[in-house]
């Protein structure tokens, strides 16, 4: 009772205030600032208000991001004009920052990337946590993989296909991209089946880039590993002008962009882009050159009381060019190249959006947006071989199986082949938004339409490039195309929890692929994303006179990627078996006849790849300092890789040695040659979903306050990830050696095979140092890699079962290890082979720096890559390794008038 008396008593003494914040210069109020005095606190709402409950007469004391410290003296009703930190304004960030929200993601501004000085897109993902700077690399296609560590192997590229690129809520197609050569060369590559070339996106006219690593919204679908939302820059007045020199690489760049209207707003930004690489002057192999140009347009105006219309449209133009490789000092043959290689990419895209935007804050209805794309590609790759045999070749050229006479080309020759690629690709989406409540609502449809109209591979088949090809001439106009319809609904809604604040996502996304006929089990099959996230905010606290807010959220969902063009209607392939073999001396009598047989590696069970994440994570924010850290898994089981499967060929083996040559007029006639029936197994390659990748890691970021002596900011960012990849299928090989002049019979069965493990973990520490009265930007990394491993798993040496020669399945026992001809399908691996390899740390200095001139119209920058490397040599089974780095550098010009 005394105790209650006493509080009674207490409240009784305090006295109610109350006051408001405003800027000094703009008199707008400012929101979420501190207002102290000694023990008691309070924080201004949105329109600058604060309540204070107090018995002091005390000076308050109140502070808030931007602004300068205000102390003053405490009066009811009162207004506090707080004064900008010009310094703070002032700040550029230089580095990617976290999105404190739902999913672990990072956004990464303009500032940032100009600072980077990046080439294309692909440089400025160093900013990501796990991720470390590397020197322009632009001789061959540069492929996204993130949250993983060591590089991809083939087999495993899902991981790339499965990130998808937007720009402006346009998604970047290449299901479509059929741009291989079926004979190989060491002049050019292909690029099929890995997801978008990050050398095609150039980064100038980037507004923000938003890197979603964890569980996206069911709004963004076709995808497993990632999603990175480019925004492009909208109006503005300046005219723009970007130089760049490296040491392998050339870049030029200018945009203008024109702003005018009131309420009615309009906008045009046009631009163009040109980089030439080279990654080694001396190698004319490794050349890339890239046009950009843009034209955007938009405009904003009132539809009534009620409505806001929003309209954008643009149209862009991205080209990359191979100039005819051929190196004189290598490939010349008789005064002329051995062989040459070409290749042209040029992509057309129109694109618009609309938005309806209700005015009214209460208004249940809030938006409906269409956002729409039409992007055509003109994808050529001209080859030319001159082609030297040692002896006069048999080939066949049938297009239907069955037996044929071989034809014979000459010891030399020349070839051509064309790839003739046209990849069309049309997207659409609409989504509608609602809000009631706590409660805010969004569904929407989506579809896709992909087609290659390509005239395919060209060539003369009497003189193909190799003579072991095993392609004929293909039409991709013939190739059926893909459609994609998705339909998803998602909720989002925030309520208070006493003193903390629950924000949930919860959504569903169903898609399905139509276009292929029903013998497909993925026609028209629906696939089923269940995605959701929490998001739990702890009550706001007064640390040393600054508002600490932080946060813990967790989520899990499912992605899904669908199979491209090339693995859902794969080539046919064409190859033969020699049945005779009568080569006399006498021309007119010679005869060769083969079996020609074709295989269509269609898998028709072929499924989309699923990924399941989940992850975990919190995040803080106090006084300029930010924090975040994150634990993630993600499991995809069914990965897109190539298999094999076999068929059972019968062919017939002529008896040559029975053809009496002194009664041949003619060459010798099938009919009555002796043969016997040989059964042989065939393998064949074909898209399969036998691959699984198993990602695990934490990540984190710690950002610090400005520190005002000397004005800097340190950034430490970092992760570890464990990645393992794993082949989900059974395994069929077929052992090399020969028995009785014949391949061997037996193909063995593999449970488990293919597996690999990679982990590093590396912590990168950023020190930025601006003086905004000097223009000055200093940024010194330290980009500290504390170990990365690897290690081969191989678990069975043994076959669990084989297949004979007539495909027919059996037990691999005991009893069958004991054969000596079925003990050869038993595997050796090295144990060297499967021991875990350990690399110690390692560490790279990297140096950005930037100058202001002539009131910020021009800015002068240069970079420095491992300007310093701290590499102690290691050993590895008694192997002393010897590491070094040598250093990269460049410098630009940048003009904004």
């Amino acid at each position: 009772m005394l105790a209650f008396l006493l509080c009674c008593m207490s409240a009784a003494g305090q006295e109610v205030f109350s006051g408001v914040v405003k800027d000094a210069s703009t008199g707008e109020p400012v929101p979420g600032a501190a207002v102290t005095q000694g023990k008691n606190w309070a924080l201004t709402d949105s329109l600058g208000v604060f309540v204070l409950k107090t018995r002091e007469k005390t000076p308050l004391t109140i502070t808030s991001m931007g602004y300068k410290p205000l102390r003053a003296a405490l009066v009811n009703g009162g207004t506090y004009r707080l004064r900008q930190d010009i310094l703070s304004l002032q700040e550029v960030v230089v580095t990617a920052q976290e999105n404190h929200g739902l999913t672990s993601s990072s956004k990464i501004g303009a500032d940032a990337i100009a600072h980077i000085q990046p080439s294309s897109i692909a440089d400025i993902l160093e900013l990501l946590p796990g991720g470390s700077s590397s020197n322009p690399a632009l001789g061959s296609p540069q492929i996204v993989n993130l949250r993983a560590a060591g590089s991809l192997p083939s087999d495993y590229v899902t991981s790339a296909l499965g990130t998808q690129f937007s720009i402006d809520g346009k998604p970047l197609g290449n299901n479509a991209n059929l741009q291989y050569t079926p004979a190989w060369s060491n002049l050019g590559s292909n690029y099929v089946n890995l997801g978008t070339d990050m050398r095609t996106i150039g980064t100038e006219d980037i507004e923000t880039v938003d890197v979603v690593r964890g569980i996206a919204s069911v709004e963004h679908g076709d995808l497993t590993s990632g999603l990175i939302q480019i925004k492009r820059i909208k109006g503005g007045n300046d005219l723009r002008a970007r130089f760049k020199s490296d040491m392998t690489s050339k870049l030029v760049y200018a945009g203008k962009g024109w702003e005018w209207g009131g309420k009615e707003r309009r906008t045009l930004n046009a631009s163009v882009n040109f980089l030439d690489s080279r990654s080694d002057p001396r190698n004319v192999r490794q050349n890339y050159k890239r046009l950009t140009g843009s034209l955007r347009g938009g405009r904003t105006w009132a539809g009534g009381e009620r409505f806001v219309h929003t309209l954008n449209g643009s149209f862009d133009y991205t080209g990359s060019f191979d100039d005819r490789k051929s190196d004189q000092d290598i490939d010349e043959v008789d005064g002329r190249p051995a062989e040459t290689y070409r290749s042209s990419y040029n992509r057309f895209q129109l694109g618009a959006d609309y938005t309806l935007q209700a005015k009214e804050n209460d208004s249940f209805f809030r938006t409906f947006s269409v956002n729409a794309s039409l992007s055509y590609e003109r994808d050529l790759i001209d080859r030319w071989k001159n082609v030297i045999l040692s002896s006069e070749t048999p080939i066949s050229v049938s297009r239907e199986p069955g037996e044929f006479d071989a034809i014979i080309v000459p010891t030399r020759y020349e070839a051509t082949l064309q790839v003739d690629g046209r990849p069309l690709y049309a997207f659409v989406n609409a989504i509608a938004r609602f809000q009631k409540g706590i409660h805010r609502i969004k569904a929407g449809v989506e579809w896709n339409f992909d087609k290659n109209l390509g005239q395919g591979t060209l060539f003369d088949v009497t003189r193909p490039l190799s003579t072991t090809m095993s392609s004929r001439p293909r039409a991709y106009y013939d190739i059926p195309a893909d459609n994609q319809l998705a339909l998803f609904a998602e909720e989002n809604l925030r309520f208070p929890l006493g003193p903390f604040a629950l924000e949930a996502m919860a959504g569903l996304r169903m898609s399905m692929l139509l276009g292929a006929d029903k013998t497909y089990a993925i026609q028209a099959k629906p696939y089923l994303d269940p995605r959701a996230n929490l998001r739990l905010e702890m009550p706001q606290a007064l640390l040393w006179g600054y508002k600490l807010e932080s946060g813990l959220y967790g989520g899990v969902g499912v992605h899904s990627k669908f199979p491209t063009m090339e693995m859902l209607y794969p080539d046919t392939l064409y190859s033969d078996k020699l049945q005779m073999n009568y080569w006399p001396n006498e021309r007119e009598l010679r005869r060769i006849n083969m079996l020609v047989y074709t295989i269509n590696p269609v898998n028709r069970s072929l499924g989309a790849a699923r990924n399941v994440k989940w992850e975990i994570g919190a995040d803080a924010s106090w006084n300029g300092w930010t924090a975040s850290v994150d634990y993630f898994v993600e499991d995809m089981t069914s990965g897109f890789r190539g298999g094999s499967e076999y068929i059972q060929l019968i062919s017939k083996d002529y008896n040559e040695q029975a053809i009496d040559k002194a009664t041949l007029t003619g060459p010798p006639s099938l009919e009555t040659t002796p043969y016997v029936l040989d059964t042989t197994l065939v393998s064949y390659g074909l898209s399969t979903n036998g691959s699984r990748t198993l990602k695990k890691g934490i990540e984190y970021t710690l950002a610090t306050g400005r520190i005002p002596v000397i004005n800097t900011r340190l950034t430490v960012n970092g992760a570890w990830f464990l990645t393992q990849y794993m082949n989900s299928q059974p395994e069929y090989q077929r052992p090399s050696s020969v028995i009785n002049g014949k391949p061997y019979p037996y193909i063995g069965i593999y449970e488990k095979n293919d597996s690999y493990l990679y982990e590093s973990f590396n912590t990168n520490f950023l020190f930025d140092t601006q003086v905004p009265r000097l223009g000055l930007i200093f940024s010194t990394s330290f980009q500290c890699t504390w170990f990365t491993g690897q290690q081969t798993m191989v678990d069975d040496s043994r076959p669990v079962a084989y297949l004979d020669k007539n495909l027919e399945r059996h037990p691999y026992t005991d009893e069958s290890d004991a054969d000596g001809i079925l003990h050869q399908m038993v595997r050796e691996f090295s144990s060297a082979l499967l021991d875990y390899r350990r690399i110690p740390f390692l560490m790279n200095v990297n140096l950005k720096a930037t100058k202001k001139l002539f009131k910020d119209r021009a800015t002068v920058s240069l970079f420095v890559n491992r300007l310093f490397t701290l590499a102690p040599d290691y050993e590895v089974n008694g192997v002393v390794k010897r590491r070094s780095g040598t250093p990269y550098f460049g410098m630009e010009l940048m003009l904004n008038l």
